[in-house]
């Protein structure tokens, strides 16, 4: 008897690399740039543990990054260890939606990086002063793997699974079974069982199962 199963390793492998990437990342600035921009206890860059926000104020997002990171590498481990064809969506799904969300973020941070202006727009706080005279900041490396870490991540959850077909062994028939033919032809059916006078066994028209019932 054939059984069909599913291999989820090859999304399974994308989400853990994902999980690795943003585990990391959280740990890695977000962004570098001019000292008097990003702050003076900052130095000359910025962790997740300050990610600016509107009217200039820091944020501490490293515990949600790395959260989802632990969300993604439970679901690929569940992935790698589940065979039945219908279990592996329940697994993808809250891996996507973590993916997403980590997605989300990253593009938040993107649009600081780009636009500083749009959470500092004072022009008499020292940033504001430093972005007057065209100063820049740069992404860090922390922003590159949370990005490319989400987008791995997203598209491990959308990778099919691949099908495969086990044989699963048929219970044998109870030893000193024979086959006695009716005529030409054993029809599936109750037959008087050949070990036990006192009970029926069943054949179901290629050997003799297991099935067995008093005989009335």
């Amino acid at each position: 008897m054939e059984q069909q199963t599913r291999n989820h390793s090859v999304a399974g492998v994308a989400l853990l690399g994902g999980a690795a990437m943003i585990a990391l990342g959280a740990t890695r600035p977000w962004v570098t740039g001019d000292e008097p921009l990003l702050g003076a206890a900052s130095g000359d860059a910025l962790g997740f543990d300050q990610l600016l926000g509107p009217g200039g104020r820091f944020g501490n997002v490293e515990p949600l990054l790395l959260g989802g990171a632990a969300v993604l590498g439970v679901s690929a481990a569940l992935l790698f260890l589940t065979q039945v064809p219908v279990l592996g969506v329940l697994w993808r799904l809250p891996a996507l939606a973590t993916a997403v969300g980590l997605g989300l973020t990253s593009a938040a941070v993107w649009r600081v990086v780009n636009d500083p202006t749009s959470v500092m727009t004072d022009p008499g706080t020292p940033a504001g002063q430093v972005l007057g005279l065209g100063a820049s900041i740069e992404p860090g490396l922390g922003l590159w793997l949370l990005t490319i870490g989400s987008v791995l991540a997203a598209v491990g959850t959308l990778i099919p699974a691949r099908r495969s077909r086990t044989l699963v062994p048929e219970a044998p028939a109870p030893s000193g079974l024979r086959r006695a033919p009716v005529g030409d032809r054993l029809w599936p059916g109750w037959y008087p069982d050949q070990l036990d006078r006192g009970l029926v066994r069943f054949f179901d028209g290629r050997q003799w199962t297991a099935a067995t019932r008093p005989r009335s």
